[in-house]
């Protein structure tokens, strides 16, 4: 009997058929993928093919009911955009991006707006057609951040059709500052503490040229501190061609024993760069390890002439759900870091909404 994740991903082929989308998927045109990815404005990094690759790998090793159906879509018979998709099965079908939230198409920045908006209809059509199908009441959407003011047609157009719209908050980094100015943004304590950490450990960070005894070491700090393995053996092996590929560096630091005492991956497009994971030794919480990864990390994304560091949401307190005090401890820290908060849109569309779709020429 074929698994709930399985049938909704045949199901897409119907999907595409009723909303009038020239879309393949990924798997199949990767060439045609990278270059439209090359052409868009902005290149966040979930939508990455190595990133969209890991996410697939880190989901089924952890034997999620999950299928990557990413599609390219054509316009006019030409690559125009690319839309990370996934399905995820389980007692009901989860329908989203890389096994989150449904993240919107980025478009060829050459596509003229009334073919974007064209386009964009198509793919509004196909999620809520592929929702109905399978049984799903409602699909969330995450806008993702393109380094622009003003709403785009996503948000527009979903909320013509009925969609509702939640305010989150998420913290950058703005790497085009001079990096005196981005310090000059940490919180005050921070400069003290990265200053500490220096003295205390050397740091090192390690990319495109990769160290296997390095690499070896950071899994073992990571079986250490999660205190059992989290991650598939493919999951890290694919880390690692990334990294060889220069898409990931890995921020480390030793102590004078030479031992790695902390260590964090950060995945990277040629706009953003994104925390991934890390790994700390639990003996040393209360020293400033992760005050100077974050430091490094801001340093080698501005040697490497990225637009944006992406650290991560920002919720407040009047926010669901409440945090846990480890949370807000995380929250407190990351935040420390930031040069900009920017707001997040969740927009949420229910399939039995009554409101009636009112199309614009």
């Amino acid at each position: 009997m074929e698994n709930k994740s399985s049938a909704a991903a045949q199901a897409f082929d119907s999907a595409l058929k009723q909303s009038g989308l020239e879309a393949r998927y990924r798997r199949d045109v990767v060439s045609d993928w990278s270059r439209v990815s090359d052409r868009v404005d902005y290149l966040p990094v979930k939508y990455s093919g190595t990133s969209i690759d890991y996410d697939s790998s880190y989901w089924i090793g952890n034997r999620a009911d999950f299928t990557d159906v990413s599609l390219l879509i054509y316009y006019d018979k030409q690559p125009a955009a690319i839309w990370p998709l996934s399905v995820m099965g389980g007692e009901s079908i989860a329908f989203g991006s890389c096994g989150g939230m449904l993240l919107p198409p980025v478009f060829d920045q050459r596509l003229a707006l009334r073919s974007v908006k064209k386009v964009i209809a198509g793919c509004l059509d196909f999620a809520d057609f592929f929702c109905r199908e399978n049984g799903v009441p409602a699909w969330e959407s995450r806008e993702s951040f393109s380094a622009k003011s003003g709403l785009g047609e996503w948000h527009l157009q979903a909320m013509q059709r009925g969609a509702e719209a939640t305010l989150r908050h998420d913290i950058f980094v703005d790497l085009s500052m001079d990096i005196a100015a981005i310090k000059n943004r940490f919180r005050k304590s921070y400069k003290s503490l990265i200053t500490s950490g220096k003295q205390h450990f050397n740091v090192g960070v390690l990319g495109a040229e990769g160290n296997t005894e390095i690499w070896q070491e950071f899994r073992a700090l990571h079986l250490a501190a999660a205190g059992r393995a989290t991650r598939s053996e493919e999951s890290w092996d694919l880390q690692y061609l990334t990294l060889l590929k220069g898409e990931i560096f890995l921020v480390h630091l030793k102590d004078h024993g030479d031992r790695m005492v902390g260590g964090a991956l950060f995945h990277v497009t040629r706009d953003e760069g994104y925390y991934s994971v890390g790994a700390y030794d639990r003996n040393l919480f209360d020293k400033p390890i992760g005050h100077v990864i974050q430091h490094e990390a801001i340093e080698e994304l501005k040697r490497r002439g990225v637009r944006w560091y992406f650290i991560g949401g920002r919720p407040f307190p009047a926010e669901p759900p409440a945090l846990s005090d480890k949370q807000k401890a995380i929250v407190l820290f990351q935040n420390g870091f930031a040069t900009h908060t920017f707001p997040r849109l969740i927009l949420k569309r229910s399939l039995d909404s009554a409101v009636a779709d009112l199309a614009e020429s």
